[in-house]
């Protein structure tokens, strides 16, 4: 079961602007931090764009707009609006005190996977591009930074790179069964961590946990979490607890795994041991190749 196209290239680029030594760091040598993930921007001619990515290089006083495109689609009239994309609408970045906001600049960038390039290309003429393929990242057009420019010149070598997951583990492009294989491992790990803080519980205690769908959001994105935006929380939210109500309303799932979905979050009507032995059971199941794309064992379509 593989994540979508949006989840890996989210992934790749907030791993580019990280320190990790398992992924290739081009963005994190220059001084880029990502500020803020998939905000709506107001502009000042009434219109809006929402870039997946947003990050900014102290050190070049330079801000790296990203959009995402995990498919073979272009909403051309976003493209359009990124053309009126001021410094000033970055407040997450011209607003903080360490940046000297007189003398920032940006540049909006497409990015995308090689197995879809020619028809991204199609729909974008106006921005520069990096494209990750199997092997190598390329980039198309020119940046306003010259360093950008610089460090992108020639192809860069993903050979021998392990690609990072676990920054951004899911987005609303991914599957149904992929998500709830986040949940229900997230569901388990709160509810040992529970159990191993020191206090005694009784059986019934133990049967009757309560995870908190936020704690589950917020568990999944740890290592994000200060830089999504609150709006895209509230989607990732929702997004969860829609997949979830379905999954968990299946009786052989909800009499097998022992979750019940509430208004808050999910309630365990099984002790922890028992928990962990059905859930790994689901989780095989669903990576098994019967269950890469689909519930459908368990009753749920996609």
């Amino acid at each position: 079961m593989q994540a979508s196209g949006h989840t890996r290239l989210m992934n790749y680029i907030i791993g580019m602007c990280k320190k990790d030594t398992h992924w290739i760091t081009t963005l994190s040598d220059l001084g880029y931090e990502v500020q803020i993930l998939e905000q709506t921007i107001h502009l000042s001619t009434g219109y809006a764009v929402k870039p997946d990515v947003v990050s900014a290089s102290n050190s070049l006083l330079h801000s790296l707009v990203i959009d995402v495109k995990g498919g073979k689609t272009v909403d051309q009239s976003q493209l359009d609006r990124y053309s009126d994309l001021k410094t000033d609408d970055l407040r997450w970045v011209s607003w903080n005190n360490v940046y000297d906001k007189s003398h920032l600049t940006l540049d909006v960038c497409i990015c995308d996977l090689s197995e879809n390039h020619n028809f991204i290309k199609l729909g974008n003429s106006k921005f520069p591009m990096l494209t990750f393929g199997p092997k190598t990242l390329s980039k198309e057009g020119n940046f306003k930074n010259h360093k950008l420019n610089s460090v992108f010149n020639d192809d860069i070598s993903l050979e021998n790179k392990t690609e990072p997951l676990s920054y951004y583990p899911f987005s609303d492009e991914d599957e149904t069964s992929y998500i709830a294989l986040h949940v229900i491992r997230t569901i388990v790990s709160i509810s040992l961590k529970n159990s191993k803080k020191g206090i005694e519980m009784s059986e019934q205690q133990n049967k009757n946990q309560f995870v908190a769908f936020d704690d589950v959001l917020a568990s999944n994105f740890n290592r994000i979490w200060k830089i999504l935006s609150k709006e895209h929380k509230d989607a990732l939210r929702t997004r969860i607890i829609g997949i979830t109500e379905r999954v968990f309303s299946d009786e052989k799932i909800k009499e097998s795994l022992g979750i019940i979905q509430q208004k808050k979050g999910y309630r365990l009507t099984k002790n922890l041991s028992e928990l962990q032995v059905e859930a790994q059971r689901l989780i095989e199941e669903l990576e098994s190749e019967k269950g890469q794309t689909t519930l459908g064992n368990f009753g749920i379509g996609i």
